[in-house]
């Protein structure tokens, strides 16, 4: 066998060093076009540095007694490696079409900032906007409920009786129904739910200071009614841009972790209003909660995005795509090309056909018709059937509300990891699976409270677990359905699946009293139960239903 000399070896090395450069486009796969020139700029620098190096560790290798073709080898690998190291494209970088497509599109400032700048713009300004939407809707329900825990104060201050407490928050329902439903619309039409978001919640503000400057019954109606108006002008825009920044694949933690601002500020407006009347009077509950809110709204405006295109950046999909790919989530679909959506397709026309949407409404209405059920109900039942005082009562049902912070931030977690999990199935029909298991578990709470013996701590769990069971499909409900139609059409779809859910809370008064008057508890219950199973019932024909994305990029 012929002996290595020295030029050999540098020979091998040099070929060795060489095949990495195909190496690089079979690990990283096809560059783009114009990505390719810096690539190859950057792979014959490493090829240059790798081969001087060879030299220099081959000239020291031939230092050893009668060079060993080993050593040789061994050295040819290690600066081999070293150069594959250097030339294979990063992993951890977006590389995927759809992201090069979108970075096209945004073409100026996001080719001098680069792949990493980008993807930190992009993860900062919607870490911000959905801040904004959490603490924004929370302060929504600030001016919501002032009146609720002021109204005390108001009765021992100005004399008002319980009727005329009544007359003022009875067409808020109503105004608020409505509200959100035209704000729906008004965001989709003018392209900006920041807008409508911030300027509802600055108004709902100023709408409570100005019901502290006046004191008498159809002011108060008058001022209140207003801020009903404005209410809805909080929820359907928060929609549409969840539908805007996030990706369908993980948009249910985001949008269940926003409704926790539910939670949040019903939690903290008992304290708020009702601890600034009890020390300085009504007109500060009112005040405060109002200027809060005219502060939020203008910091909301100056601070939150509509979308990652009018900011600048690529979609929600575009930018997660490769998320996806590089965590092996969703391998079979993380691949799929850029969605246009159809700008001659007919808002009206595709929302009033889409049988899903009609059972969505369907659900909602229920949901509310059982939820607000028991809300009215429960601590009557635990009065009146086992003696309990009234304080002690309300303290039982209040696991209502914890149950339901777990039960919406668990449902959008779980719907997600079915989408991950099973990425070929209809996302809305996972969606709604997840849904029909929370309505009979719903069935099973009422009947615990039903029939458990009357201690504290089971009716407190007791109400935990209905709370749980319904603020999931409470959460999904909306989600799903907006899921289900065109981005442009999302607010206002919203804003259409509110009405049930408002009619459900209306129409739970009334029948649920003659229902009690008439078959005491004993039918009460059991007609929860059938309703929770109703609910389960009316969305099992959207048991496979993809959403607007799937279908359209399949057809």
């Amino acid at each position: 066998m012929a002996p290595v000399t020295h030029r050999r070896r540098v020979k091998v090395l040099v070929a060795l060093n060489a095949c990495t450069i195909p190496c690089s486009f079979l690990f990283g796969g096809k560059l783009p076009e114009r990505d390719r020139p810096d690539r190859e700029r950057r792979s014959a620098k490493a090829l240059a540095e790798a081969t001087s190096s060879a030299e220099r560790i081959a000239a020291s290798a031939g230092a050893f007694n009668g060079t060993k073709p080993l050593l040789a080898g061994i050295t040819a690998i290690s600066a081999g490696a070293w150069a594959l190291a250097f030339s294979v494209p990063r992993r951890d970088r977006p590389s995927s079409s759809s992201w090069s497509s979108a970075r096209r599109e945004t073409a100026g400032e996001a080719a001098s900032e680069g792949l990493d700048g980008l993807d930190l713009r992009f993860q900062k300004t919607r870490l911000v906007t959905f801040a904004g939407m959490v603490l924004g809707y929370a302060v929504y329900y600030f001016t919501r409920l002032s009146f609720t825990y002021v109204g005390l104060a108001m009765r021992k201050d100005l004399g008002l009786s319980m009727v005329q407490l009544g007359t003022i928050s009875s067409l808020f329902p109503l105004a608020y129904m409505n509200s959100k439903f035209l704000s729906g619309v008004l965001s989709d039409l003018l392209g900006s739910p920041v807008l409508i978001f911030s300027l509802g919640l600055m108004l709902t503000g100023v709408l409570n200071m100005a019901f502290a400057a006046v004191s008498t019954v159809p002011l108060f109606t008058a001022i209140w009614v207003l801020n009903g108006l404005f209410q809805g002008c909080g929820a359907t825009p928060c929609n549409k841009m969840l539908v805007n920044w996030f990706p369908a694949r993980s948009r249910g933690k985001w949008w269940s972790s926003w409704n926790a601002s539910h939670n949040i500020g019903g939690f903290l407006i008992p304290l708020l209003a009702g601890g600034l009347a009890a020390r300085f009077g009504w007109r500060y509950g009112m005040l405060g909660p109002g200027a809060i809110a005219v502060f939020a709204g203008l910091l909301a405006l100056l601070t939150m995005k509509d979308s990652p295109e009018k900011a600048g950046l690529p979609s929600a999909e575009d930018w997660a795509a490769p998320r996806f790919e590089s965590a092996d989530e969703a391998p079979s679909s993380s691949a799929e090309p850029a969605m246009v959506e159809d700008s001659s397709e007919k808002v009206w026309a595709s929302l009033l056909q889409n049988r899903f949407l009609w059972c969505m409404a369907a659900m909602h209405f229920f949901i509310y018709f059982i939820r607000q059920g028991v809300l009215n109900w429960a601590h009557f039942y635990i009065m009146d059937e086992f003696g309990v005082p009234a304080l002690e009562a309300t303290a039982r049902v209040s696991g209502f509300e914890l149950g339901g912070l777990l039960g919406c931030i668990v449902s959008g977690q779980v719907s997600d990891w079915l989408i991950s999990r099973y990425p070929k199935r209809g996302a809305a029909g996972l969606r709604a699976q997840v849904m029909i298991a929370y309505s009979l578990l719903a069935a099973a709470a009422v009947f615990c409270l039903w029939v458990v013996p009357p201690l504290a701590v089971l009716q407190w769990l007791a109400m935990a677990a209905f709370g749980f069971a319904i603020y999931g499909p409470q959460t999904l409900i909306t989600m799903t359905g907006v899921e289900t139609v065109p981005r442009k059409a999302a607010a206002t779809a919203g804003g259409l699946l509110a009405y049930p859910a408002q009619l459900g809370s209306m129409c739970a008064g009334l029948p649920f009293a003659l229902l009690v008057q008439e078959y005491g508890w004993a039918g009460f219950f059991p007609s929860l139960i059938i309703l929770s199973m109703v609910s389960a019932v009316v969305i099992i024909p959207g048991w496979n239903t993809p959403s607007y994305r799937q279908a359209h990029l399949a057809a």
